[in-house]
């Protein structure tokens, strides 16, 4: 009876100190990485397309008559948010940015059309989801298409969303009258 009054003490003691509540290497590893992840702040990384400032400028005389500039460019501070995605504590998102145009036409060195062309111009034409994320994409001369007595432009509008497009044509008298005919739709 000695021995089990004494051998009970014992292995009270050596229970209650093996119980001293230390993790096992494996919690504490996990506890590390958790904490970890928890002081990580998410990345937002910024694709843009075009990555910088872009504009093409483009002067043209058209039968001797008309004397056309044309510059298209991007609008730096307005975007299109295609598509975004998250990874890790990486967030990517990736734009395209707005463009517009300006067009001056003359003739006899008297100018007969100046107009600042963008998307707000064709919204009202039609209400259409196509119009949410669209961004005008090229104003450009149709040569083929203009003569002497008028003046062909075409004008391409395209939504990077979901790579729909829409194919204008201005046409333009000697007078600066301006008739505006869509010409293909894929939206």
């Amino acid at each position: 009876m000695k021995k089990t009054v004494l051998f009970i003490p014992i292995i009270l003691l050596f229970v209650l100190t093996s119980c001293e509540g230390r993790k096992s290497k494996i919690d504490r590893i996990n506890d590390a990485v958790l904490e970890f992840n928890n002081n990580q702040t998410l990345i937002d990384l910024r694709d843009y397309k075009p990555e910088s400032y872009t504009e093409i400028k483009t002067d043209s005389i058209i039968s001797k008559t008309f004397k056309v500039s044309i510059k298209n460019y991007a609008i730096m501070d307005q975007e299109i948010l295609i598509k975004q995605t998250v990874k890790n504590s990486n967030k990517t998102s990736e734009f395209h940015r707005v463009f517009e145009s300006d067009i001056v036409v003359a003739v006899e060195d008297k100018i007969i059309y100046d107009r600042h062309i963008s998307v707000e111009k064709f919204r009202g034409f039609e209400s259409s989801e196509f119009w949410n994320n669209a961004t005008l994409e090229h104003v450009w001369v149709n040569q083929e298409a203009s003569n002497t007595s008028t003046l062909s432009l075409g004008i391409s509008v395209i939504n990077p969303k979901n790579n729909g497009f829409k194919l204008y044509e201005i046409l333009i008298d000697k007078t600066g009258n301006e008739r505006l005919t869509l010409i293909e739709d894929r939206s």
